[in-house]
């Protein structure tokens, strides 16, 4: 197998049942968007390492690779650094035609996995749904969007976009609290 090849060709392995070879092969990821920014994927320096094992009905293949993820903050949009160790596993039937299309991995065709594709979708499985720069960072001040990270600001807090302003007339006590109208 071509150390430059990001595919596996079942077919060409011949393993019988029980056997099972490793690969590492180099993938370049492509960049990743979430929520609406864009993240440089730089992969570890081991590749992604592959397993093919022979079990009853088919194949089990898993892959485990280190990657960092580069981008904005979601809260303050100061660069952020996120390890990342995704892995996954997928089982490749023999005999594709008795399984439902919807159960088959989108990474396999004709008995030939797609390793970059299959490592593309670990890598977004594992990430999360905001990349910060820390856990606890504070974001930025709503009024004057000054970084929370470089000290107190001169925004007051208090201020509210003005199409939330009518938030401020509901009065919500106990039980027996009613929502203030236009109509009262």
């Amino acid at each position: 197998m071509s150390k430059f090849s990001s595919n596996i060709n079942l077919h060409e392995l011949a393993l019988s049942k029980g056997q099972r070879i490793h690969r590492t092969i180099e993938v370049e990821m492509a960049p990743i968007e979430l929520s609406g920014e864009c993240y440089q994927v730089v992969m570890g320096t081991g590749g992604v390492e592959v397993g093919v094992e022979r079990i009853s009905g088919g194949f089990l293949v898993t892959i485990a690779f280190d990657a960092c993820i580069y981008g904005p903050c979601f809260r303050c949009l100061r660069e952020a650094a996120l390890e990342m160790h995704p892995a996954q596993e997928e089982f490749i039937p023999l005999h594709a035609d008795e399984w439902n299309p919807g159960d088959i991995s989108p990474f396999v065709a004709d008995m030939v996995v797609d390793v970059a594709g299959l490592a593309r979708e670990a890598l977004m499985l594992s990430l999360p749904t905001k990349i910060l720069c820390e856990e606890s960072c504070p974001g930025v001040c709503p009024s004057c969007g000054q970084a929370g990270h470089d000290g107190p600001c001169a925004g007051t807090g208090e201020e509210i976009d003005s199409r939330w302003s009518r938030l401020r007339e509901l009065r919500l006590g106990g039980p027996d609290a009613s929502l203030k109208t236009d109509e009262e």
